[in-house]
């Protein structure tokens, strides 16, 4: 009896629902979902029956939020929108290079006219609210080319293929570091205010999850980790702290 009652346990465990973490944020491109599925599934099977569920589309990644319990990473953008109607509350925040916030600008050859094409990696609504917001409805003339990687936004603009790039501050320092000689002949012409960069989230039920959110906090601590961080573009996840950042709602 005592064996059946272990092989039922084993089967059961076996068979029980994995939890799922949805990510969707429009500031990243991923290439290879399925990839990126196994690395994190991979690492963090390793601390429970969790794992990865990336999204391509804003309307899909909402649907699963419609779920209780539901723990989403996504950009700040984002979360400002729905937070309230999905009860969302911050959890961890990103941080890249030492900061946990970042600044969108638009970048172009110098004395430009602001019209033409604008290369962004962003997905196109995302990029339509930022050069609204930031232009100040002024980007009536300008058509969103989109391109895998923000390095790639700004090299064509450096070539002339494109008159604008809108791209994170964070990139364009990259290019001055690495393209002195390219870098030189753009103008910042827009700047953003600064925003918090992408955003781990839990409803009120999930906040008990301890144990998941603390997975992805010392995700920084192994080199794997590090790795599946990088493939989405940060260094490190830490605990949002309202008293220090400031109410995202």
């Amino acid at each position: 009896m005592r064996f059946f009652s272990l092989i039922f346990l084993v089967v059961m465990t076996l068979c029980a629902d994995n939890v799922k973490v949805y990510l969707y944020t429009p500031e990243i491109n991923v290439n290879n979902f399925k990839s990126l599925k196994m690395n994190f599934d991979s690492y963090l099977s390793i601390y429970g029956n969790y794992e990865l569920q990336p999204f391509s589309d804003k309307e899909t990644f909402e649907k699963y939020l419609k779920k209780r319990n539901s723990i989403a990473i996504l950009s700040s953008w984002h979360y400002h929108e729905i937070a309230k109607k999905y009860n969302l509350e911050a959890m961890l925040v990103a941080k890249k290079r030492g900061s946990i916030t970042d600044r969108k600008i638009l970048v172009g050859q110098k004395n430009s006219v602001l019209k033409g094409i604008v290369t962004s990696a962003y997905d196109k609504e995302y990029t339509g609210e930022l050069l609204s917001t930031i232009t100040k409805n002024n980007s009536k003339e300008l058509s969103v080319l989109k391109v895998p990687k923000e390095i790639d936004a700004l090299m064509s603009v450096g070539f002339g293929m494109s008159k604008f790039a809108l791209v994170s501050k964070d990139s364009f320092s990259l290019l001055q570091t690495i393209n002195p000689v390219l870098a030189k002949d753009l103008k910042i012409y827009y700047e953003s205010e600064p925003e918090y960069r992408m955003l781990l989230v839990c409803n009120e039920i999930d906040k008990e999850d301890s144990k998941l959110i603390s997975v992805f906090k010392n995700m920084e601590l192994s080199d794997s980790g590090k790795s599946i961080l990088n493939s989405i573009g940060i260094d490190k996840l830490v605990v949002f702290n309202v008293e220090n950042t400031g109410d995202l709602k």
